[in-house]
This record gives structure tokens, C-alpha cells and sequence, in this order.
């Protein structure tokens, strides 16, 4: 099984770290006919961290909101943006600690002290102004967004997904399956179960499975065997597996082209009347 070739090369990708507000709307350029001082006003809430890669050739292109692993918005999700970007996608990784000093380590301890801090709702919040920041961008396809979460990541991708009805593709790596909150997750799931998954049970994952499969909800579950948990982080050579890796990397691509690619009736995108967020 191999990777589809890259459609665009390193030279033709742009990469910048962003910062976008969360809690308050997009600033409206018409906002500075009405306040010709709007643009050096200080944005009311938060502004949520994230590193951004994207094809520096005419689009729109549809995107990818990547959420990273406990250990923080590292240099691996970094280079996965760029990935993710060669192939015709606007990647943005998405800072899940912005509200807690944007930490990094690869201390195991200190990064199960990280995931704790995180505030359910308020990511749930941040993650929506991630969707409308891309939405906003000229060279983002409109609606058509994913979420790809590994870890951590994964589980609030999933929570994600379940709240965001116009999400239009959720892949999670290895991430604690959210039980209470599938009832509403209306969006195609692929999900990238290790072998010996010493976080998450194979219960969680089969009942992933069979309560989307009830709710008509399109489910792909794929076990690497072999593996741990975080086979796919290369960073980490105590838990990668290259052949593993490489083998959802193809299957992870394959979903994106499929599902936020294609004009399809399962996952159209909401009115803004009918909006969660």
C-alpha cells in the first residue's frame, strides 16, 4: 500500500504561525468603513495559537484541522501539516494549550498534567473558531474541513466532530472514545486503533463502531498489529512503527480525498440557521 503522489513540493508550500480569536467573531474588513480605527483595536477574548501550512498555488483548497498529542503542538505536527499541505490541503494545527501557555515537554508525567487543564468546553469553543477562521480565508474551501486528531487530540476531535454537524470527516488515532457524546456525531469517522493500546480499551472502539453503524453513520476501524499506542509519531522511538504508520498515512489520505473531496448527500453542510456554532 502506497502513499499517492505529492501534488505539490516543498517550495510551493507556505507555513506561518497564527494566532485567531476565539470567544468573539471574525473581524469583518467592512467593519473599518464604520470605525476607521477597527484594525488596531484589541480583539475582546482569547487568541488561540496554531501553525499553519498551506499550497502557495491558486485554490481554494479544503483543509485539515490537525489537534496534537498530549506532548504539545510539537515539531512532528509541524512537519504533518506540511504533509498534509503537499497533498492540496490547508493543515492547520491547532494549539490545544493556547490557554495554558502553549507548554511542550516529552515528559509522560508533565504531559498527563497538560491533557488535565484542558477545559472540555472552552476547546470545544476554540476549535469552532479554528473552523470559522479557515472558513474565512479565500484560498479555504468553504465547509470542507476535517478534523485528524492523535492522542488527545483524537478524543476531541471526536467530541468535535459531535458537536460540529457541518464537519465533514473526523480521523482519530488511538484517542479515548467520548461514549456520551456519539448520540450526535453525524460525520464519516476513521479511526486508527494500536494493537496493544495500553489508554484505550477495545470496548471503547467497538462500541465507537457499533453505535455509529446504528446511527447510520459511516465507520471505518482499522488495528495495526503489533503496535502501541502512538505508533504513528516518529519523535517517539520507543512507541513508532514505521510500516504502521506508513500503511494509515495511505489509509488517512485515501479518507480525506474521499470525504471532504466528494460531493455527497451523508455530510452536506448545515445553514448557518441550523449552525451549532
Amino acid at each position: 500500500m502506497n502513499a499517492p503522489a505529492v501534488k505539490f513540493e516543498r517550495k510551493d508550500i507556505g507555513s506561518a504561525n497564527v494566532q485567531f480569536p476565539s470567544g468573539t467573531g471574525m473581524p469583518d474588513p467592512m467593519d473599518v468603513g464604520v470605525d476607521p480605527y477597527a484594525p488596531t483595536k484589541r480583539t475582546q477574548g482569547i487568541k488561540i495559537k496554531g501553525f499553519q501550512a498551506w499550497p502557495q498555488k491558486p485554490g481554494p483548497f479544503p483543509a485539515v484541522i490537525i489537534l496534537h498529542e498530549r506532548w504539545g503542538l510539537t515539531q512532528h505536527f509541524q512537519e504533518l501539516a506540511f504533509r498534509l499541505a503537499a497533498h492540496g490541503y490547508v493543515a492547520l494545527a491547532v494549539d490545544q494549550y493556547s490557554r495554558t501557555g502553549s507548554a511542550v515537554t516529552s515528559d509522560t508525567t508533565h504531559a498527563d498534567q497538560l491533557m488535565a487543564k484542558v477545559n472540555l468546553p472552552l476547546l470545544m469553543q476554540d476549535l469552532a473558531a479554528a473552523a470559522e477562521y479557515l472558513n474565512y480565508q479565500d484560498y479555504v474551501k468553504k465547509h470542507r474541513i476535517a478534523a485528524l486528531g492523535f492522542d488527545m487530540g483524537a478524543s476531541f476531535a471526536l467530541n468535535f466532530a459531535a458537536s460540529r454537524r457541518q464537519l465533514r470527516g473526523c480521523i482519530a488515532f488511538y484517542g479515548k472514545v467520548p461514549l456520551d457524546g456519539l448520540g450526535s456525531l453525524r460525520c464519516p469517522v476513521q479511526y486508527h486503533r494500536a494493537d496493544h493500546d495500553d489508554r484505550v480499551s477495545l470496548q471503547e472502539v467497538e462500541t465507537l463502531a457499533a453505535k455509529l453503524l446504528a446511527q447510520k453513520v459511516q465507520c471505518e476501524v482499522h488495528t495495526y498489529p503489533g503496535t502501541q499506542h502512538g505508533f504513528f509519531n516518529s519523535s517517539h522511538p520507543e512507541m513508532y512503527h514505521a510500516a504502521a504508520a506508513e500503511e494509515a498515512w495511505v489509509r488517512t489520505l485515501a479518507f480525506l480525498d474521499e470525504y471532504i473531496l466528494a460531493d455527497h448527500a451523508g455530510v452536506r453542510p448545515l445553514p448557518d440557521s441550523q449552525r451549532t456554532f
